[in-house]
């Protein structure tokens, strides 16, 4: 949420033409790379595609932190983009394939609502920290929350291998 909902106004911030540059960069790294990373996890395994894509968000977002210049911004467009872009289709392909069949539209409900409420809780608290920190403060913030997704899902994938 806080990536969509700031990123122009961090270019705008640092007076970067268009403001736009990051949005359109991360769409174009979506769709160009969905369609074929999105596959990735019915390969080779939806657990070892979805461990980069953590990483590659929270490093995405780690980039906007260091500075707001045109070029880190497309650099991170470009790593964020990957990440996310192939994260979601991994995480949800991930689920269902730990979900009964009669669960698997109550399952992707719950991601659906789990990602609505992050992006609204991610873009208020991005403005909060954007208003009091400054904007590199706030994407670092945001990075090392990021961060923090990847042990906790390791933790709870041995946990619930455990209960399989």
């Amino acid at each position: 949420g806080g990536m969509t909902s700031f990123t122009a106004l961090y270019a705008d911030a640092n007076g970067v033409a268009p403001k736009g540059i990051y949005l359109t960069a991360l769409a174009i790294v979506i769709l160009l790379t969905r369609p074929f990373f999105g596959r990735l996890g019915d390969r080779f395994g939806y657990k070892r595609v979805f461990i980069p894509c953590l990483l590659l968000i929270a490093c995405g977002q780690a980039i906007l932190a260091l500075g707001g210049t045109k070029t880190l911004m497309i650099l991170s467009a470009i790593v964020f983009g990957v990440g996310f872009g192939t994260a979601y289709p991994t995480y949800v392909g991930y689920v269902m394939q730990h979900v009964r069949p009669e669960r698997r539209g109550a399952a992707f409900g719950a991601i659906l609502a789990a990602f609505d409420t992050g992006i609204g809780t991610g873009s208020t608290t991005m403005g909060w920290l954007v208003q009091r920190y400054g904007y590199p403060t706030a994407f670092g913030v945001a990075a090392g929350l990021a961060a923090l997704a990847l042990p906790y899902f390791l933790a709870v994938d041995r946990a619930q291998e455990k209960t399989v």
